[in-house]
């Protein structure tokens, strides 16, 4: 009933060309402060300020995006997700 009163999502569309990759998130009420720093391509800052070549962190393991506060379960899901995609692009496109 709502297709015909909505139509087609157009922002959705086959995915034809290969390689594929997936991963499972699993839902819980787990969450962090603190953590592994990291730059804005998700590698990690090293004590000296450099980055260490070929780490990136994401996810529970690195620092919070939102200046080490936790507001609840789930708030780690986005950044996570997000970060994991920055750190991918970043490696195939600077050959990390």
């Amino acid at each position: 009933l709502w297709r015909s009163a909505v139509g087609p999502n157009p922002t959705l569309g086959p995915v034809e060309t290969p390689p594929f990759y997936a991963m499972t998130i699993h839902p819980g009420d787990l969450g962090t402060t603190g953590g592994i720093k990291t730059d804005v391509h998700a590698r990690v800052v090293a004590t000296d300020g450099g980055v260490v070549p070929g780490l990136y962190a994401v996810g529970n393991c690195s620092a919070s995006a939102i200046a080490g506060t936790y507001p609840g379960p789930g708030s780690t899901l986005g950044p996570a997700t997000t970060f994991a995609y920055i750190a991918a692009r970043h490696v195939t496109q600077a050959g990390a």
